[in-house]
């Protein structure tokens, strides 16, 4: 069975951390801190699903998720922010948005959207 790769991009460490760290194990993570970085791994290794923020110094969340969009690449992108507001819930899903996941969200709840998104039978225990 194919272990699935999973990009992370946030400007936070604390975030890329916590969600490294959940997550290993169960999946291959790359992360990275801003756009451009998430550009270069994307190139390095495409992933299976992407954990975007919104909020970024730079080119933001949204204007790459546009930007994976409009290239054409299919892949899950879930959109998390820590500045939640329907408006931003909207145009994150009008933009390509598998998922819209305000800060702070329940890890248990990630794991399960991410198991249906990739198709995995069954989401594993966690600790």
């Amino acid at each position: 069975m194919r272990i699935h790769r999973i990009l992370i991009v946030d400007d936070s460490l604390v975030i890329r951390d916590v969600l490294r760290e959940f997550l290993r194990g169960r999946y291959e993570i790359d992360t990275a801190a801003n756009a451009s970085q998430a550009l270069a791994a994307f190139a390095r290794r495409s992933p299976d699903l992407i954990l975007l923020d919104i909020r970024m110094p730079g080119v933001d969340g949204l204007s790459l998720l546009r930007s994976f969009r409009d290239t054409g690449m299919q892949v899950p992108i879930f959109v998390m922010t820590g500045y939640a507001s329907l408006e931003v819930a909207r145009d994150a899903l009008d933009s390509g948005a598998t998922a819209y996941l305000p800060k702070p969200f329940d890890l248990r709840h990630l794991d399960r959207l991410i198991a249906d998104a990739l198709g995995t039978a069954e989401v594993q225990p966690t600790a």
